[in-house]
């Protein structure tokens, strides 16, 4: 319970917007942190009410001591918590501003540290402003990042900008465009490189820790590791190298498991194999 409430910016959109104005692009992205305060400001309102009027029994009750049977300090400080901005997209703002991705060229890179700056610092103004703490986010944002993307592709003003930067199956996208909103498609998430960059992971670290200082709010690096089992030590001196050299101070190794619904074990990735078919029994089949 970190947050009252996280909103996320749809950071490519206002790009779409801004079409080319750098004094655009920001003012469009503080504008977009004006209606996250209003959303912030009812929320706040709401729970006040439900606070008054006892109805957050987990998180107004105050355990006691096993001991002495006095009852200590409420289980969440409420007053403590914050109230969050996230982003969503920094990679394709930046790809439809300058046409290169963060990977690509030093402009795009300048201009997305320059963006996030612009609005770490309008988030402390916001918080003087309004007597609340604001915290600026990498959004969790692995359902948002396809939400925001779609939505841009159903809209006729952003569609053709957008299919231009969206991550993904593009074509599968289009072609089931109108009939469900759960399309292959995405956004990539906060100011993360895009997943599918052809860059070593050296690059990846490179760009994404500068990021960590300004986004106050929570980030994280993920270190994909494929379907490989790499030394344990291999990557105990890794994350040592990682948080000794860089300024991230959150991140994760992560594997692809291939996981048999029908067998109910995980498939080793030591075959080369792409899927596997489930419904006929026959493990091992390729998909």
């Amino acid at each position: 319970m970190g947050s009252w409430q996280v909103v996320s910016l749809n950071c490519p959109r206002a790009a779409y917007e801004a079409e080319g104005d750098d004094a655009r692009l920001f003012a469009g992205l503080r504008a977009l942190m004006d209606v996250c305060v209003e959303v912030f400001k009812i929320k706040r309102r709401w729970l006040d009410i439900i606070r008054a009027h006892g109805r957050m029994p987990f998180a107004m009750q105050r355990p006691k001591d096993p001991k002495t049977g006095e009852r200590g300090a409420i289980a969440v400080d409420l007053d403590g918590l914050v109230y969050t901005i996230g982003v969503v997209g920094v990679n394709e703002m930046v790809q439809h501003h300058t046409g290169s991705q963060l990977h690509e060229s030093r402009e795009a890179f300048v201009l997305a540290v320059r963006a996030m700056t612009e609005m770490e610092i309008y988030a402390r103004e916001l918080s003087k402003r309004h007597h609340m703490t604001i915290a600026l986010a990498r959004t969790p944002a692995e359902t948002t990042g396809q939400r925001f993307s779609v939505a841009d592709l159903l809209n006729k003003k952003y569609r053709d900008s957008a299919r231009k930067v969206i991550k993904g199956d593009l074509e599968r996208g289009l072609a089931n465009l109108g009939t469900t909103r759960d399309l292959p498609i995405y956004y990539t998430n906060g100011t993360h490189v895009a997943p599918g960059a052809k860059i070593p992971l050296s690059k990846r670290m490179e760009i994404e820790h500068v990021f960590f200082p300004i986004v106050d709010g929570g980030n994280i690096f993920h270190i994909w590791l494929g379907e490989s089992r790499p030394d344990p030590r291999g990557l105990m001196d890794m994350a040592m190298k990682l948080c000794r050299t860089t300024q991230i101070g959150y991140f994760a190794f992560t594997r692809d498991l291939t996981v048999s619904l029908h067998q109910f074990h995980e498939k080793r990735g030591d075959r080369k194999v792409v899927g596997w078919v489930e419904s006929d029994a026959r493990p091992g089949a390729k998909a």
